[in-house]
Order: structure tokens, then C-alpha cells, then sequence
């Protein structure tokens, strides 16, 4: 950060939603005023001329006046650059060129003087313009071929073609060798020589008499650098009549050559640089302005840092200005097109930086506050509504929500939206947010003003997938004349929007039994269910059957018990059972529903886990394929591409052949990973489906603190996380590390255990052994024993690194069933 702010003198915006980049600024003497005017085109086609007026002696200034902008006016094109110079035959003016996609056209700026306070005119009118067989990248401006009083236009075309118009003539076209992308090139005076960089990374210099001669097959440079990194920027600076220096900004490093290519420096950059500006004070000084991507900017002379001051602002541009009222002004322009004229200044920043604490504390101070902080977590932990992180105000929003009844043919279930306040809020948003294969329409709504109440309503719909979750959570955000606020409410969505009835049958493949305080009959649980339906199914209020409306084979019974406080439910599969086992729990809360099978899903879960594994390898292998074939193309495509410009013809059968068995191979491995990427998205819907299925069993065990199993849960349940380093299996092994060495944790020495690797996991054995020996503690309800003493040199730490016997790697499963699950599951794993 710089101790100094640039200061403005004057500020405007070009326009609205235009976009603009480095070549969209242009400072130049266009009218022969003997002092410059600002030249902006953006890629919507506006042009604008301005010539700041301000008065230095003023106490305020910086303010926009019509008078400032000479003109605006929007061509049909996009402006791609801006140059100015005698491009008329006959006439020894300054002309406008500019440059676009498919043409480049000059213009005659024209002052007409005005007699009134409003000031001059200024008109353009077009010359003549050049439609372009080629899309152009940029161009230049110069005296090509040692010309004196008048210069002609080079256009840069995207395939490397330079194209040079004498004024109104096209006279040459020449395509350029070792050129596959475009970049920034500039005209040397001094030489007569085009510099550029090629695909190769290297800086290259062509005459212009060279690139004139016909009889030429290859044009060769006159000399070559090897730079090896792209270039951001290039410049050319007039030093002497005799002597120019080429500047080359690249992400890293800032470069000065000599138009002969020797390298005078190199600067290494400590930042990443977003534009820069050469100019000159005298004959032995070369000034260089850069800016950084922290907004600094940062001028050198030479090599060695001269200054630097803060931008208000991000810049794609910035130039130096000889204006009417001040002489060598900064111009900055954005990207949104915030131009600003600005000096130096020696303005501090405000902020101060806080002195440094050179008190020492001693050994019982630093244990004393060691103690306070701990008591504040475990304050926090145990009572987070009163913590500081808890809302301090009330909110400005009241929001109800109002779930419609369904009736046997609806498929859809209707939410009405209450919003009510008592004062003026804006910009609110509503988030309506369900579990998939739930779906909300509209899943959001954006309302500009609230000045009393406002109704919403959004419908919900199934689609295709399995349903282990009715939650539907509402949230709005809002703006207020003093804050900013959130308000939120969960609504449970009917039963019979994902369910109907069906005959109860039995014998199915997994069952659950619970028990309960206090029964109660199921018409009673699933009330919204019509007479009809009960009486046509053979369902009755001690036996019922349901099926998924999304997918009618799917199918579970649920029986009661009366006498014996017990609920019966049996299922085709285990996700099939996840969503009548929240919905029991849920409904029969206060009866104190309780159920010893907890492990029931964990072979499956195990099962899934090993297969978002292997999917995740999978696509990892998929991706190593594509980078191969990928250059594989890009190589036969450059080489077909050489052959193609050579003029001695050849065979392209075999390149040609290369390049279909190239595409097919791509084509096949694009198409595996598609299948690839759904697939683990369907696992990461089965993963939270049976995740959720486990902790809400462990929940009904009655044996856990609700607040570990809380945080437990949101350890594991980001199952659609997806990215190529980091995935589910990453996160969660990493959250249920933190876990066992906090709130789960068996001793003291459990919380000095090192973190994992955070490296992408290969293997799903030690993520299953971790989420064993969590629901393992869960269910035990180990703590730390603060009462054990603690070696200051970890037990074990000698064997680090030595292969454990494999029965050792369950010895932290206290419960057999589960030891036995992960067994059988890794056995499974290692005989596929």
C-alpha cells in the first residue's frame, strides 16, 4: 500500500455498460491546438473527444461541464483502437483512424469556433475507409519505409496477417511465420522494423523492405529474443534521432531493449502489472508508469523506483497528457469507463497503523487468559443464541407462510408468502430452497420496495429420484435505511405430495422396528391422506402401504404395535426407508421414539463411499486422457497448418488420419466423462440420502448430545461439493478430523494429533474408518479425560512411519457391529 493518493482534478463516466480496454485510450493533438485532447472509443461503437477544462487556483474543481466533451458519437462498429497521424493524401493535418473488427475507416476532425458561451463546434467526417478480407486484432501508425510528411496504416489481422494501406491504397499483405495467437507490436522509426512475439515466446523483428520484396518465400527476422513468457504490453520510446529502446511489460517482469534487440534491463516485478505508460523528461531519462494490480502506482526511472501513490480506482489504461490547464496530467480510464485526469499529489493515507504491544506476559498471565479464552468456547459451544454471533436487532420483516392442502389428483403443493413491515424496505429477496429431486417454481423473487405487506406464492413439484427429506426453507434478505437483514422460516411440506397409499405387504428386504412412550394410530400421523384412499388400499389405522408418486415401485409398509408401544417398517431398500424415518421422528418427537438400529445403512453407505471414490478416480484418469489428446491435436493441427502454408505440396492423408483418430478419441473420453460426472452426481444424491438415513437413526438411539450430532451431520452432509482437488471425500475426511481432536475426542492426546494431508484421496479406507469411529463416539459418548497425563513427546511418535498390522487400524471401534461393517466392507473393496 502506498503512503500517497493520487489526487483527481477531474473525473467523468463514458457512458453506461460499455466496456473498454487498453487501446481505448488515445492522448493526442488532434485539432492542432498545441496541447492535447482525450480520445476515447468503447466496444459498443461510441467515440468521444474530450478537453478538460478546470482552474487550478480554484478552491473546488473536478466537476464535468458540457463544455468538457467535444464529441460523442456512435458508429456502427465496435472500436477495437484509436490512432492519430497524416493518413491523407495532399494534406499535412492530423487525421483519426480507427479500427474495426472487419474495417478501418479515418476521419477529419473539424472545429467550427463559436461566437456564443456554449463554445467551439466539433464535427467528424469520414475520409474514406477499408473493408478488411480478415478480422483485425490492432494497428499502427507510421512512416513506413523512411517516408517523411505523411504515414500509413498497418493493420495486425487474428491469423497473423499484416496488412499496410499507403493512405488510400492497399499495398502489401504478408502472413507472418510461427504466428498462432496475436500479439502487441509496434513500428521502430529508427530501424524501419516491426517487433512482435510469435507462438514460440519470441520477440521478433521484421523490416519493412523485407516484408515488401515478393521474390521472398519465408520471411526471416532480423534479429530474435527468446523470452519465454507472453507479453501484456509492448512500447516504443524515441530516445536520441539515433537511438529508441522497446518496452515489454509481461505479468512478471518488466523488460528494455534496444531496437537492435540487445537487452539494456530487466526488472523483476513483485506484483502483477495491469498496464503501464513510457514517456520521456529529457534526452538521458526514461520514465516508466505502471500500475499493479493492488491499485499502486508505481513510476521507475530506469530501473530504480521513483515513486508511488494509490489509484481510486482499477485501470486498463493510463497515459500522460499535456492539457490546456496543466502539463503532464494523468489520464486514467477503466474498464467500466470511468476516465479521470489526476496528478501526484503528496496527500497520506489515512490509515494509521496501530502501535506495536511490546509488554511481556508472563507464564501465569498467558495461562490465566489461556483459561478465559477456553471458558468463552465452551460459553459459546454450549449457549450460541446468547453469543455474540446472535442478532442484535429485531427484524424489519415479518414473515408467515400458509401451505395449501392437496387434493388425490394434485401433483403439485402450493406455498403462499407473507410479507408484512412496518417501514420502508428495498431491494428484498426472496430464496425458496427444497431438497432435490424437489423442485420450487419459481425458486426466487425479487421484490424492488416494501412499504406494508406483500404476497408471494411459489409451487412445488417431484422429479425423477429418491425423496429422504420435506423440509422446504424460506429465506429473505432485505435492505434497510440502516441495515442490511435476514429472515428466515422452514416449512414441512405434506406427506402427500411425494407419497400415496397402497396395500400393505410384507416379507420386504430390510425392516426397522421403534418403540414409543405413547402410540399413535397412523391416520392420525398421516393425516392429509383422504378417507377414500385408506378404504380402496386396504389400509387401515394399525397397517399401511405406501409408494413414491415419482417412482411407484418403490414401496414400504409401516405396521403398529399397539400393545406392545411398537412401529414396524419395512422397505424395499434403505432409501426408500430415509424419508418415513424422518417423518416418524419428526411426528413422534414428544413420544420419545427410539430405535437400536443404527447401523442398518452403514454397508450401503460404506458401498457409496467406495464408489464416489472410485468415480472421482475415474474422472481424474478421464482428464489425464483429454490433456493428452488435447495437444495431441493442438500438434497436428499446428503441423497440418505449416504444411498447409507450405508451398511444396505433400501427402495430407496420414495428418488428416491423425487428426479424425485424434477427434474420435476425444469425442469418446468427452463422452465418458459426461457419464462419468453424472454418475458421481447421482452418488452424491445417494450419499446424502443414506447419510441422512444414519444420523437420524443415531439420533432415535437417545444416546448422543444433540449438539455433536448436529455438528457431526454438517461435517459429512456437503455431498454436492465437486471440484478437481477438493471433493466431498476431502471435506468431510478433513471435518471429521477437526472432530475426533475437539468435541470427539478420547483423551488429551487425541487433541495434539496432526491434521491429515490435504491431498486428493485415492482410497476410501481411512474416510470409512473415520466415519466409523465418529458414530462409534457418538453412540459411546467418549470425552477427553483432562485427569491423563500428557507427554510432552507423543507416544508412538517413533513408529511413525512404519506399516501397522492390519488388525490395529480397527482397534479405535470399541462397538463390534460396526468393526465388523468396515471388515466387510473393506474386504468387499479389495476382491472387486
Amino acid at each position: 500500500m502506498s503512503l500517497f493518493k493520487v489526487r483527481d482534478l477531474w473525473t467523468t463516466k463514458c457512458g453506461k455498460d460499455e466496456v473498454f480496454e487498453s487501446s481505448s485510450l488515445l492522448i493526442a493533438d488532434i485539432r492542432g491546438q498545441n496541447f492535447d485532447d482525450i480520445i476515447v472509443g468503447s466496444h459498443s461503437g461510441y467515440l468521444r473527444i474530450f478537453n478538460p477544462q478546470f482552474d487550478l487556483e480554484a478552491e473546488e474543481y473536478g466537476a464535468f461541464k458540457a463544455i468538457d466533451q467535444l464529441i460523442e458519437i456512435q458508429l456502427e462498429e465496435p472500436i477495437l483502437q484509436i490512432a492519430v497521424g497524416k493518413l491523407v493524401s495532399g494534406s499535412k493535418v492530423n487525421h483519426l483512424a480507427i479500427l474495426h473488427p472487419r474495417s478501418v475507416a479515418v476521419y477529419n476532425v473539424i472545429t467550427k469556433t463559436g461566437s456564443t458561451e456554449h463554445g467551439d463546434q466539433c464535427q467528424i467526417n469520414i475520409v474514406y475507409e477499408h473493408h478488411l478480407k480478415r478480422s483485425a486484432y490492432s494497428f499502427l501508425v507510421g512512416g513506413f519505409g523512411g517516408v517523411e510528411g505523411r504515414d500509413f496504416l498497418c493493420v495486425l489481422g487474428l491469423d497473423g496477417t499484416l496488412m499496410f494501406y499507403e493512405q488510400e491504397t492497399l499495398s502489401l499483405t504478408r502472413l507472418l511465420p510461427n504466428f498462432l495467437l496475436p500479439s502487441p507490436i509496434v513500428y521502430i522509426p529508427h530501424t524501419d522494423s516491426f517487433v512482435l512475439l510469435n507462438s514460440n515466446w519470441h520477440i521478433e523483428s521484421y523490416r519493412y523492405q523485407i516484408l515488401g520484396e515478393e521474390s521472398t518465400d519465408r520471411v526471416l527476422p532480423s534479429w530474435s529474443y527468446n523470452l519465454g513468457e507472453d507479453v501484456n504490453d509492448m512500447r516504443f520510446l524515441s530516445l536520441t534521432t539515433n537511438e529508441a529502446a522497446i518496452f515489454v511489460l509481461t505479468e512478471r517482469n518488466f523488460y528494455c531493449f534496444g531496437e537492435t534487440g540487445v537487452l539494456k534491463f530487466c526488472k523483476r516485478l513483485q506484483y502483477i502489472p495491469l498496464c503501464c505508460h513510457i514517456y520521456s523528461r529529457g534526452e538521458p531519462s526514461v520514465m516508466s508508469m505502471i500500475v499493479s494490480d493492488s491499485n499502486n502506482l508505481l513510476i521507475y526511472e530506469g530501473s530504480k523506483l521513483k515513486w508511488g501513490a494509490q489509484l481510486h480506482a482499477t485501470p486498463v489504461a493510463i497515459s500522460r497528457a499535456s492539457l490546456e490547464s496543466l502539463q503532464g496530467c494523468l489520464i486514467v480510464l477503466t474498464e467500466e469507463g470511468e476516465l479521470e485526469c489526476a496528478y501526484l499529489g503528496t496527500e497520506p493515507t489515512v490509515f494509521v497503523p496501530p502501535p506495536i504491544q511490546n509488554s511481556v506476559l508472563s507464564n501465569a498471565e498467558l495461562e490465566s487468559k489461556y483459561a478465559s479464552l477456553q471458558h468463552q468456547i465452551a460459553t459459546y459451544s454450549k449457549a450460541s443464541k446468547e453469543s455474540l454471533g446472535a442478532p442484535t436487532q429485531k427484524s424489519e420483516i415479518k414473515l408467515t407462510t400458509k401451505t395449501w392442502p392437496m387434493s388425490d389428483s394434485d401433483t403439485t403443493c402450493s406455498i403462499e408468502i407473507y410479507l408484512t413491515t412496518g417501514s420502508s424496505v428495498h431491494n428484498v429477496n426472496i430464496t425458496i430452497e427444497v431438497c432435490k429431486p424437489l423442485v420450487a417454481e419459481p425458486a426466487t423473487h425479487f421484490i424492488q420496495t416494501i412499504n406494508d405487506s406483500v404476497e408471494v406464492s411459489t409451487r412445488i413439484s417431484v422429479s425423477e429420484g429418491d425423496i429422504w427429506d420435506l423440509n422446504c426453507n424460506i429465506v429473505c434478505t432485505y435492505l434497510s435505511e440502516e441495515t442490511f437483514g435476514v429472515v428466515s422460516t422452514d416449512v414441512e411440506l405434506p406427506a402427500k405430495l411425494v407419497l400415496e397409499l397402497a396395500p400393505p405387504s410384507r416379507g420386504q428386504d430390510f425392516s426397522l422396528t421403534f418403540t414409543a412412550m405413547q402410540v399413535v394410530i397412523l391416520s392420525a400421523l398421516f393425516s392429509d391422506f383422504s378417507a377414500d384412499s385408506w378404504n380402496t388400499t386396504n389400509s387401515n389405522e394399525y397397517a399401511a402401504g405406501f409408494r413414491y408418486r415419482n417412482n411407484p415401485s418403490i414401496t414400504f409398509t409401516l405396521t403398529l404395535n399397539r400393545p406392545g408401544l411398537k412401529y414396524r417398517l419395512e422397505g424395499d431398500s434403505v432409501t426408500s426407508l430415509t424419508l418415513p424415518v424422518c417423518i416418524l421422528a419428526k411426528k413422534l418427537a414428544s413420544k420419545h421414539l427410539k430405535s437400536n438400529q443404527y447401523s442398518l445403512g452403514l454397508n450401503e453407505l460404506f458401498s457409496a463411499i467406495d464408489e464416489n471414490i472410485r468415480l472421482r478416480n475415474l474422472i481424474r484418469e478421464i482428464e489425464t486422457e483429454l490433456r493428452l489428446g488435447s495437444g495431441q491435436m493442438r500438434s497436428a493441427q499446428r503441423r497440418l497448418l505449416s504444411k498447409m502454408r507450405d508451398k511444396t505440396p505433400c501427402d495430407m492423408k496420414p495428418l488428416s488420419a491423425l487428426i479424425a483418430y485424434t477427434h474420435d478419441y476425444l469425442m469418446d473420453a468427452a463422452h465418458r466423462m459426461e457419464g462419468a460426472q453424472i454418475d458421481l452426481n447421482k452418488n452424491g444424491h445417494l450419499l446424502a440420502n443414506l447419510l441422512k438415513f444414519t444420523f437420524t437413526m443415531i439420533r432415535l438411539t437417545g444416546n448422543v448430545l444433540e449438539e455433536e450430532l448436529k455438528q457431526a451431520y454438517e461435517a459429512v452432509c456437503c455431498t454436492q461439493h465437486m471440484s478437481e482437488e477438493q471433493g466431498w471425500a476431502e471435506i468431510t475426511q478433513f471435518s471429521l478430523s477437526h472432530l475426533l481432536k475437539t468435541i470427539l475426542a478420547r483423551s488429551v492426546r487425541d487433541q495434539f494429533t496432526p491434521d491429515p494431508h490435504t491431498e486428493v484421496i485415492t482410497n476410501s479406507f481411512l474416510l470409512k474408518k473415520k466415519i466409523a469411529v465418529v458414530i462409534d463416539r457418538l453412540l459411546k459418548g467418549h470425552r477427553p479425560r483432562e485427569d491423563r497425563a500428557v507427554s510432552p513427546i507423543m507416544e508412538g511418535d517413533d513408529e511413525e512411519g512404519k506399516e501397522k498390522p492390519t488388525d490395529s487400524l480397527y482397534d479405535e471401534l470399541e462397538s463390534e457391529e460396526i468393526r465388523n461393517l468396515l471388515k466387510k466392507s473393506q474386504h468387499n473393496l479389495d476382491h472387486l
